[in-house]
């Protein structure tokens, strides 16, 4: 149950729901506030699935995002002015994808260096 949740969760897209929040509410910090959300649940939810799980939720999310944003792309007056909303995206979902690796790396180191550990206290 916990990966299902965790997977639609990922897959949400939301590249596309943080520009539209900026555009509607003008609330700028959603470009902030869901990356952090976003890497806390991925540090969390590396205890109980699998890696590849959580990369391909977000590549979905990145797509389901892009596809949304060239169905309503329109000038949607981003401070940005050489961006537009699929720029956005592609900018924003590419800071999220290189956060999760940084994580998802230093947990593989983690649980490498745990492993390593074990071996060396039963070979004693």
């Amino acid at each position: 149950m916990k990966t299902c949740c965790v997977g639609l969760f990922f897959l949400i897209p939301w590249a596309f729901f943080v520009a539209a929040m900026d555009y509607v509410w003008g609330f700028p910090f959603g470009y902030v506030i869901v990356p952090i959300v976003i890497w806390w649940v991925t540090k969390r939810a590396l205890r109980y699935i699998r890696m590849r799980f959580v990369l391909l939720s977000l590549i979905g999310s990145y797509g389901l995002s892009s596809y949304l944003a060239y169905w309503f792309d329109n000038d949607w007056g981003y401070f940005f002015k050489p961006l537009n909303l699929i720029g956005i995206v592609h900018m924003w979902s590419v800071v999220v994808l290189i956060g999760t690796l940084v994580i998802l790396i230093y947990r593989g180191a983690q649980k490498s260096n745990d492993h390593t550990i074990e071996i060396e206290r039963g070979d004693q």
